[in-house]
């Protein structure tokens, strides 16, 4: 890099968001841009904040870590409901103490935060530890990069929370119960109709749900419960999703700046999505995901994510149409086409949002050089004054109008993409070891499931 070597830390507000889809570089880019300008990474993977999972969170390695810190990863365990809220609160928490080590919390008096003053407190140490690690000093103002690909997450974070009422603990039970009696037969249909019949405004906003989104019905069902008892149903339902959100990052009077790396070319982005998944099961998600599960201990957030949700699947089918090597081959396929179809919709989202600025990532250039040229564009966007960098956001910034306009462009042609394998081929050692491992789970589980069919079928003395 260039003039992009040059600190942006002059700017003492200035917070970096990096979205992207999967494999685009977002933590590789985010690591650069930490390095160069004395930052750390506030995490907005939903997973990843979850203890003991790895693999199929995709999360940093211990290594990754010393090297460039990452807050908010590893702050609840398996048996917490870790939601949108909760994560919004804790990035401003770490963003603030980042900034200006200041976290006098002078809005987090609600009952959530003193419920989640555990968490917060240990948000706050993990950052002081990390300061002290890189040899920081504990009042050295730091850049935020807030990177991940939870859509949700960013959007509570770059633009406020929604409209939405809290559920009743009640209506949250009955809710979840709910769907997941559909989920259990994957009738994502029967679903959708049974949330639409509570009538409007649900059946509106559940008709705007990209794909089979269960974890935005469950919470659009959740509030449908809340209110539908309730004496003054109706004027609570008027007020129901108005479309007006609080509390967005900026408010705080900060300079938000948000990019979105975007592959220059979608064919070949989908060959390394279909690589990473790969390379998830020769690391071990398969066992990983079957130990978690046997032992109690995989998070829901992870057992509905992609990846996890997918190895689940495979593991508790107990159907025998097909050969085991037939149907390791077909998890195979739908791991890797749930993923793609995740990236496009992630893709889809922000092209419409218009607080990211789009910055192509160069699928031909070595890994180390498509790297430093993402991170060197995005540091030269964050050298601009607010002004220079609202005109580029205005629609002033031509490279990312292409950008935008290529990868829609590209959309088209992704009918006729042609999945192909790069380590799991059939035949290959690679392959047929993967496999081994993947029937050893299997076993595990179904072993596990005849145990506690016997228990309940066994006479009570």
């Amino acid at each position: 890099m260039t003039s992009s070597s040059t600190s942006v830390k002059t700017n003492p507000n200035l917070v970096v968001v990096i979205a992207g889809p999967t494999a685009a570089g977002k933590s590789d880019v985010a690591a650069v841009l930490c390095e160069t300008n004395r930052g750390m990474i506030v995490s907005a993977d939903s997973v990843q904040a979850y203890q003991g999972v790895q693999i199929g969170a995709n999360k940093p390695t211990a290594e990754e870590r010393s090297k460039t810190p990452h807050i908010l990863v590893d702050v609840v365990d398996h048996n917490d409901n870790y939601n949108a809220a909760d994560w919004k609160r804790d990035a401003v928490l770490a963003i603030k103490a980042l900034l200006t080590n200041d976290h006098d919390d002078e809005d987090d008096q609600s009952p959530e935060d003193i419920a989640a003053s555990s968490r917060r407190q240990f948000v706050l140490d993990e950052i002081q530890k990390a300061r002290s690690m890189k040899g920081y000093e504990k009042s050295e103002a730091l850049l935020p990069i807030v990177c991940g690909g939870t859509m949700m997450y960013m959007q509570w974070l770059v633009h406020g929370q929604p409209d939405a009422m809290r559920p009743s603990e009640s209506a949250a039970q009955e809710a979840t119960s709910t769907i997941q009696k559909f989920r259990s037969v994957d009738d994502y249909k029967g679903a959708h109709e049974h949330v639409k019949s509570f009538g409007e405004p649900f059946a509106g906003r559940i008709a705007k749900f990209c794909g089979a989104d269960w974890y935005r019905l469950q919470r659009t069902l959740e509030v449908a419960l809340t209110v539908k008892d309730k004496e003054n149903r109706e004027e609570m339902i008027d007020a129901l999703y108005t479309g007006e959100r609080q509390g967005s990052l900026s408010s705080w009077g900060l300079d938000v700046r948000c990019f979105f790396l975007c592959p220059d070319e979608r064919m070949k982005h989908a060959k390394c999505i279909d690589e990473r998944c790969e390379q998830m099961i020769v690391k071990g998600l398969l066992k990983e995901t079957a130990d978690l599960s046997l032992a109690g201990q995989l998070p829901d957030m992870a057992a509905r994510a992609i990846g996890y949700r997918q190895v689940l699947n495979y593991l508790n089918d107990s159907s025998s149409a097909t050969s085991e090597e037939d149907r390791f081959d077909q998890f195979l396929n739908d791991f890797s086409t749930a993923t793609r179809q995740y990236s496009k919709k992630q893709m889809s989202w922000f092209r419409k949002d218009k607080e990211f600025i789009f910055v192509p990532v160069a699928l031909d250039a070595v890994k180390t050089d498509r790297v430093a040229l993402a991170a060197g564009a995005i540091q030269n966007y964050c050298q601009m004054t607010r002004e220079e960098y609202e005109r580029k956001l205005d629609g002033g910034d031509e490279e990312s109008a292409r950008s935008k306009e290529t990868n829609e462009k590209q959309g088209k042609n992704m009918k006729f993409y042609q999945f192909d394998r790069h380590i799991l081929t059939k035949g290959s050692s690679e392959f047929q070891s993967a496999l081994a491992e993947a029937l050893e789970c299997r076993q595990r589980i179904h072993v596990k499931r005849r145990r506690l069919i016997e228990a309940e079928e066994a006479p009570s003395k």
